[in-house]
């Protein structure tokens, strides 16, 4: 089958993308999810289904060190523990479906107040030819989230019911692959309070005097391998993160990853 790809982004009023642009593909039998922008430094999720070396499915994220090094190279901010790809299960939703990861927008992204630091360098990319996209630019209540949560399924694409209790949902593509497996997105606007990220990715926001910095922050879900990934895009401290480039013997002179 040919490739095609989804692109996600958020905007604001002005059609600006705030943060990473990330981008959906299916090719042969397998989808990737990875992104483009200033943070894109060598990391993609892996879905993987039935081939003739392989019967089962596997779910994994994955590092290039080569293009982390490269990066690097231009000062960019890049830390991670990966090591060899790190594998997860999903969470099962359906005899046939697995939920795979949960993309974060953080309202801040959208902020007067942090424009300069959330706006993203790359353009919106050109669509058609088998390149779909969704933006979002209208403006998210305070302490507000855009979650697009990624389903897995075999045989037929699979959206969680509309009126699962964490509010109303908006369905992104399908996509297939070869192996007789689609993936679908689920948008949703969720109060950060009640559906909190994991901890380790609640990054402190900028407070009086402090530099803002746009950040994406990956890591798995609660339950470690049993659960989905997910990726955090937000705003922090230029502060911050100089602080943990230091303590690792390295200079903060470029967008951070």
């Amino acid at each position: 089958m040919n490739k095609r790809e989804i692109f996600i982004a958020l905007s604001a009023e002005d059609n600006l993308p705030r943060g990473n642009i990330w981008k959906i593909t299916a090719k042969k039998t397998d989808f990737y999810l990875d992104f483009e922008g200033d943070h894109a430094g060598g990391f993609h999720l892996s879905m993987h289904g039935p081939s003739r070396n392989f019967s089962g499915h596997r779910f994994h994220i994955k590092s290039n060190e080569q293009a982390v090094s490269a990066a690097r190279s231009k000062g960019a901010f890049i830390e991670h523990d990966l090591g060899r790809p790190h594998a997860f299960d999903g969470v099962q939703v359906a005899g046939h479906a697995y939920r795979v990861a949960r993309l974060r927008f953080r309202w801040d992204l959208q902020r007067p107040r942090f424009r300069g630091a959330a706006l993203s360098r790359t353009p919106m990319p050109t669509l058609g030819a088998g390149r779909d996209g969704r933006s979002l630019n209208t403006p998210l209540p305070p302490n507000q989230a855009w979650d697009i949560d990624f389903v897995v399924a075999y045989g037929e694409p699979y959206w969680p019911a509309p009126d699962e209790s964490d509010g109303p949902s908006a369905r992104i593509g399908p996509l297939a692959n070869d192996a007789g497996m689609w993936l679908t997105a689920t948008s949703y606007h969720r109060p950060q309070d009640v559906y909190p990220s994991p901890e380790e990715l609640q990054l402190p926001t900028p407070r009086a005097g402090e530099t803002p910095h746009s950040i994406m922050s990956g890591g798995p879900g609660h339950l470690g391998v049993q659960d989905m990934y997910w990726f955090v895009e937000g705003v922090t401290t230029r502060e911050l993160l100089a602080k943990t480039a230091a303590s690792k013997g390295r200079s903060l002179d470029a967008p951070s990853a």
